[in-house]
């Protein structure tokens, strides 16, 4: 077979590139294999509905290996599941995209090493500051109820409680409910491992917003051509 001329062959990787979607977030550099950037992108799959795939340019050995294991713990901490007509992509049962959400989740599957466990995390935070354990409770078409047990005043604990929910809701880009400690996905779905996942995260937004932004900040990704090589 006659070598692709240079221009065909940069179409080609083009093209592998549009097919991928749209980037959503990026490590732009993974601690756990030889510092390789991978992104989450996102598409349309069937019926319209969004579904992801982290994918890497980098030529490395054992790459591919790194990207599925990403995607398995993105299914496991994230409750995903396979998309619709879409091999290798990953999207929630309800359809609904949860970008927010999902990229929290992609950030945090790529802090797993690989090989390492990974399952979805209790809907329950020890609160040490205040000495505070803050429960989660679906309450049924994707609401949750927070409440908190121990601490010395009602009054700081009701905050504290409402300082968490408040939380949630900014970095799963929920609704607030109709009282104080409880919030809705709008998909009306529970997402229990998402909730999990972020409970923790949400007693300190600041620093979970501050992290994405400074994951976002470190670098661009290269092109397939720069990567290939490294």
């Amino acid at each position: 077979m006659a070598r692709p001329a240079p221009g065909q062959r940069s179409e080609r990787a083009m093209g592998r590139l549009l097919e991928l979607g749209e980037r959503v977030e990026l490590v732009s550099m993974d601690p756990h294999f030889h510092d390789i950037s991978i992104s989450l992108y996102r598409n349309s799959g069937d019926g319209g509905a969004s579904c992801f795939l982290a994918h890497s340019y980098s030529g490395k050995e054992g790459t591919a290996e790194r990207l599925a294991f990403v995607m398995r713990a993105m299914a496991a901490m994230g409750g995903m599941v396979p998309a619709p007509g879409q091999p290798g992509r990953l999207a929630f049962a309800c359809g609904a995209e949860h970008r927010a959400a999902v990229k929290r989740l992609f950030l945090e599957a790529c802090k797993k090493a690989t090989g390492a466990e990974v399952a979805a995390l209790p809907m329950r935070i020890y609160d040490k500051k205040n000495d505070l354990t803050i429960d989660a409770t679906a309450t049924g078409g994707g609401g949750y109820r927070l409440a908190a047990a121990g601490g010395e005043a009602d009054d700081k604990v009701a905050r504290r409680v409402d300082g968490v929910t408040r939380g949630l809701i900014k970095l799963a880009e929920m609704e607030p409910g109709a009282a104080a400690g409880e919030a809705r996905f709008a998909c009306g779905t529970a997402h229990d491992e998402l909730v999990g996942l972020l409970l923790g995260r949400a007693l300190n937004v600041r620093a979970a917003m501050r992290e994405a932004e400074a994951a976002a900040a470190r670098g661009i990704l290269a092109a397939p051509s720069a990567q290939q090589q490294t």
